[in-house]
């Protein structure tokens, strides 16, 4: 049986991430991955291959605004065919920065097949034993499925499948109004689908500030997608023209249904309840050091049930590799951006308007449009705004016009904006910074200037007067 200091079950971003941070530590690993290649759900059901298709779904949707900028030329034609295409190529040049070769010149060893827990020390993968000193799970989330009358007797499409289409659909259904169906569903849109997403909620995105969904909502339903809020769908058939999904009221018929209604744990066969590992609605519950139940288990990434995005599934990867490794790092999430990337982009960092009322004192909060923005203007993409959340300091008070404690920011380039004030965060300094650091114009990070001066008595006076 070979052994090992560190195994890692789970090859995407949080075991790689873990792999890479425990070899620096000078310990013996092992990296276990039941697909084919590295590199997870991100790189080829998630984040890459759906903002390939997002981009080309903008440059659609900008040509179809070209008359209105005075350029004049045929309607766009969609080969769907050659934007699949596309699409494969882009993950694949990604795919290929995670290669076998690049982690066993890092002195890892790879080994494929299902793992499953014999004991807190020992590991089956596909009937050869392994054994570890401590061992982090990774095996990160899949989609979940709600309870539909008729949902497994139905082709449905999760974010898994829906990039093997080689056919643009007719008319998608979407269940789930979170950033995945919002996505999904209007680049279909701007390829020429009709689009219809189901939402239990009265309003999209509801980790963000209201305001924002009800940007998001205004931009979509203007493009043309049908959104049915404070929706819930009860059964789906086929028949012989498609699929017929049933909502309380009213009945949808469509050629593809696409299920993006969240996402479980992905444990499943890993025999870890068996080993006294806690789990918490199907996700492994964890410390803040990664570490499981049970001592020398850690878990990192979206299988322990958190903020489920690469960037933090990377950093948790690295805090459990290092501990693991003997090791004392620890996770911090304060600061933890996330984008969901629509168009506009909807970008936020921190608590909410609601959370720092509950959580904190002395609360100011400060927004400024994107409509005043000069370069939102040029590009004619006036839709979104900077919203800040500031808290007093501890025995300062409203100096500096505070601390930053959340942000929000939609519009365009917004996922890149909204870093600006995650250093803030992170760096825990006045708030005012934001303002009395000179910045580019007419570049759209005005907008989070303009916001922050409005923190101080004459800042408020220029911006109301300009």
């Amino acid at each position: 049986m070979k052994q090992f200091d560190v195994v890692i079950v789970g090859g995407g971003t949080a075991g790689i991430t873990a792999a890479l941070a425990a070899r620096s530590a000078g310990v013996r690993i092992a990296l276990v991955e039941r697909e084919p290649r590295l590199g997870g759900d991100c790189t080829f059901y998630g984040c890459v291959p759906s903002k390939a298709l997002l981009e080309i779904a903008k440059v659609v949707h900008d040509a179809r605004r070209a008359a209105a900028e005075g350029i004049f030329a045929d309607a766009p034609i969609i080969d769907f065919g050659k934007i699949a295409a596309r699409r494969r190529r882009i993950v694949e040049e990604v795919a290929a920065d995670e290669r076998d070769e690049r982690f066993e010149r890092a002195g890892i060893a790879l080994i494929r097949g299902q793992a499953r827990f014999l004991s807190a020390f020992e590991l089956d993968v596909d009937g050869n034993r392994i054994g570890s000193k401590a061992c982090i799970v990774t095996t990160g989330s899949e989609p979940a499925v709600p309870s539909i009358a008729g949902i497994e007797d139905v082709p449905y499409l999760t974010n898994r499948t829906i990039f093997d289409l080689e056919r643009l659909p007719s008319r998608l259904l979407v269940l789930g109004g979170g950033a995945t169906g919002l996505e999904l569903a209007q680049a279909f849109r701007r390829f020429g689908s009709e689009v219809v997403v189901v939402e239990m909620l009265e309003r999209l995105l509801p980790r963000d500030e209201p305001e924002a969904g009800r940007v998001l909502e205004e931009v979509l339903r203007g493009e043309g997608v049908d959104l049915r809020l404070g929706a819930k769908a009860v059964g789906v058939t086929t028949d012989g023209a498609g699929l017929v999904l049933s909502l309380e009221q009213e009945e949808l018929r469509g050629d593809a249904l696409l299920v993006a209604a969240g996402r479980s744990g992905s444990v499943e066969g890993l025999g870890l309840e068996a080993l006294g590992v806690t789990l918490d609605g199907g996700y492994v519950k964890i410390n803040g050091r990664g570490r499981t139940s049970v001592a020398n288990i850690f878990a990192a990434g979206d299988v322990t049930g958190g903020l489920q995005f690469t960037h933090v599934a990377a950093h948790e990867g690295r805090v459990a590799g290092l501990n693991a490794a003997g090791q004392r790092a620890k996770i911090d999430e304060r600061v933890a951006p996330w984008v969901t990337f629509t168009d506009p982009e909807i970008a936020h960092v921190g608590l909410t308007e609601e959370e720092a009322r509950e959580r904190h004192e002395g609360i100011e909060v400060v927004s400024y449009p994107m409509s005043r923005v000069d370069r939102a203007r040029i590009e004619q993409r006036p839709f979104g705004f900077v919203k800040l959340v500031t808290a007093r300091r501890r025995a300062l008070g409203r100096l500096g016009g505070g601390e930053l404690v959340g942000a929000q920011i939609v519009g365009p380039h917004a996922g890149e904006l909204i870093q600006e004030c995650a250093l803030a965060m992170q760096t825990r300094c006045f708030a005012g910074r934001l303002t009395q650091t000179i910045h580019p114009y007419p570049a759209t990070t005005l907008a989070v200037q303009q916001a922050a001066a409005q923190l101080f008595p004459l800042g408020r006076v220029l911006v109301e007067s300009d």
